[in-house]
C-alpha cells in the first residue's frame, strides 16, 4: 500500500454538512451556561445574593485548582468509557440534564442564613457546576470530534464550523440575558428572575446538546493494544507523557490562555487608566470578537494553502502586531481599536485549527505507544487553559501590586501607568512570541499522512488476525 492509498482508507470517514452543523450546536450548548457562569455570575453573587466580593474571589481562586485537576481526571474517565453509543459521545446524553440542573442551582443561593452558610453553598454549587458537571459535559463533547473522522481536512472543516458557531452562545447571553432580566417584574434585583431565566437558557442548552448527540456519529473504531478493554491507568499515564505533541500543545494552551487573560484584563485597565474612557472597551471587544466570525468562515476557504502549524504561527504574528501597533499612538482610540481588530484576526486560525492539532496528536499517541488516550490528550486543552488563566491572573495581580497600583486613577508618567502600558503592549507581544517558539518544534502536519497510513495498516492486520 502506497501513501496515495491514505485517502481511500479514510474515505468512509467523510462527515456531512448537517452533522458538522449539529456538532456546532454542541459548541453553542457548552458556551451558553459557561458564559453565564463566567460573565454574569459574580455580579449575581454580589448584587443579588449579597455575598461578599472577597469571599467570591477566594472561592473562584481555590476552585481553579480543582478545575485543572478535574480536566485530567475527566480525560481518563472518557478513555475508559465503553458503551453502545461510543466512548465520548455517550457523555452528551448522560450529562445534558445534570448540566441544566447544576446551572439553576448556581442561582438558588439561600438568603438570611448567614455569610458562612452562603459561602459553603456557593463553593459546593460552583464546583458541582464548573469542576464536575461542565467538565464531564464539555470535554467528552470536544473529544467526540476525534472519533468522528481521522481525515485531517474533515476535522479542520468540522472545527471551522464549530468555531464559526461558537460566538452565538456568548452573544445569546451577553446581549440578551440582562435585557430580558430588566424587562421582567422586579428586574435584575429579583433572584427569582435569575433562577427562571437561567432555567430557560440551561434547558435550551441541554436540548442543543441532545440534538448534537442524536445527529453526530463516532466512526473511528479503536484497535489499539487493548481494543475495547479499559486501559489500566498505570499504562495510560506513562503513554500520555511519552507523546511529545501532547506536551507541546499543553504548553501552547497555557501561554495562549495567559495571552487571553492579559488581553482581556489589561485592555480594561488600559482603556480606563491610560485613555481614561472605560466605555471604549466595548469597541475593542467588538472589533476583536466580531471580526473573528467572518475571519473563521474565510479560514475555511484558504486553510489548504499551508499547514495548521503555519496558520497558527501567522495568527500569533497578528497578535503581536495588534499589540505593538498601539505603540504608534498610545492615546488613540482608533489605534487601540485597530489593535483589537488585528488580535481578533490572529485568534481566528489558532481557535479554528488548534483543536484539530489536538486530534492529530491523539493519532500520533496511538501510533507511537500503541494506546489511544483521546480523552486524556483532549484535556490538554481545558487543563492548559485553566492553568494558564490562573498563572496569568496571578502575574497580573503581582506585577500591578508591585507597581503601586491601588485602584485609584493613575498619573501620566507614573510607575503604575507605565506598568499598565507595558503589560498591554509588550506583555501580550511576548506571550505571542512564546507561542511561536513552541510551534516551531511542531512537525506533525508533515508526519501525519505517513503515521496514519502505518496506523491503519497495523489495524487492518489486527482485524485479519482476529477474523
Amino acid at each position: 500500500m502506497n501513501l496515495n492509498g491514505y485517502g481511500k482508507l479514510i474515505k468512509k470517514d467523510r462527515v456531512s454538512g448537517f452533522e458538522k452543523f449539529a456538532f456546532g450546536m454542541g459548541e453553542i450548548s457548552t458556551n451558553i451556561v459557561f458564559t453565564i457562569a463566567t460573565s454574569l455570575l459574580t455580579m449575581f453573587y454580589t448584587d443579588v445574593a449579597h455575598v461578599s466580593a472577597a469571599v467570591i474571589g477566594m472561592i473562584i481562586a481555590v476552585s481553579q485548582i480543582f478545575n485543572g485537576i478535574s480536566d485530567i481526571s475527566a480525560g481518563f474517565i472518557v478513555d475508559r468509557t465503553r458503551s453502545k453509543y461510543g466512548r465520548a459521545r455517550v457523555w452528551m446524553l448522560r450529562m445534558s440534564i445534570p448540566y441544566a440542573i447544576a446551572a439553576v442551582l448556581l442561582m438558588t443561593v439561600p438568603q438570611h442564613v448567614g455569610q458562612f452558610a452562603q459561602a459553603i453553598y456557593v463553593f459546593i454549587t460552583y464546583n458541582l457546576m464548573l469542576t464536575v458537571v461542565y467538565t464531564m459535559f464539555q470535554l467528552p463533547f470536544a473529544t467526540t470530534m476525534t472519533y468522528m473522522t481521522r481525515d485531517q481536512d474533515e476535522r479542520a472543516k468540522i472545527n471551522i464550523v464549530r468555531m464559526a458557531m461558537s460566538p452565538i452562545g456568548n452573544i445569546l447571553v451577553t446581549y440578551f440575558f440582562t435585557r430580558i432580566l430588566n424587562s421582567m417584574p422586579g428586574g435584575m434585583d429579583s433572584q427569582r428572575n435569575w433562577i427562571v431565566l437561567t432555567a430557560i437558557y440551561a434547558s435550551l442548552a441541554a436540548v442543543a446538546m441532545l440534538f448534537c448527540f442524536a445527529c453526530v456519529r463516532e466512526r473511528v473504531q479503536v484497535l489499539d493494544e487493548y481494543g475495547e478493554e479499559k486501559i489500566p491507568l498505570k499504562k495510560a499515564i506513562p503513554a500520555l507523557f511519552k507523546n511529545k505533541y501532547f506536551i507541546m500543545l499543553f504548553l501552547f494552551f497555557v501561554f495562549f490562555a495567559m495571552y487571553q487573560t492579559f488581553s482581556g484584563t489589561m485592555a480594561s485597565y488600559y482603556c480606563k487608566q491610560i485613555i481614561q474612557d472605560s466605555n471604549i472597551i466595548g469597541n475593542v471587544n467588538a472589533a476583536c470578537y466580531g471580526i473573528s466570525i467572518f475571519a473563521t468562515l474565510l479560514l475555511g476557504k484558504v486553510m489548504h494553502l499551508t499547514t495548521k502549524r503555519n496558520w497558527c504561527i501567522i495568527g500569533a504574528l497578528f497578535i503581536i502586531a495588534g499589540s505593538l501597533v498601539v505603540k504608534i499612538a498610545p492615546l488613540s482610540v482608533t489605534m487601540v481599536t485597530v489593535g483589537g481588530l488585528l488580535r481578533g484576526i490572529g485568534m481566528t486560525p489558532i481557535l479554528g485549527l488548534i483543536f484539530t492539532m489536538i486530534a492529530d496528536a491523539i493519532e500520533y499517541g496511538q501510533w507511537y505507544t500503541g494506546l489511544r488516550t483521546a480523552g486524556a490528550i483532549q484535556s490538554a486543552v481545558t487543563s492548559g487553559q485553566k492553568f494558564g488563566q490562573g498563572i496569568g491572573s496571578a502575574l497580573i495581580g503581582f506585577i500591578m501590586s508591585a507597581s503601586g497600583y491601588t485602584g485609584a486613577a493613575v498619573e501620566a508618567g507614573s510607575k503604575a501607568a507605565a506598568t499598565i502600558s507595558n503589560l498591554y503592549i509588550y506583555g501580550i507581544a511576548i506571550l505571542g512570541a512564546v507561542m511561536i517558539f513552541i510551534l516551531l518544534f511542531y512537525k506533525l502536519d508533515k508526519e501525519y499522512p505517513q503515521i496514519i497510513k502505518e496506523l491503519l495498516e497495523r489495524e487492518s492486520k489486527s482485524k485479519s488476525n482476529n477474523a
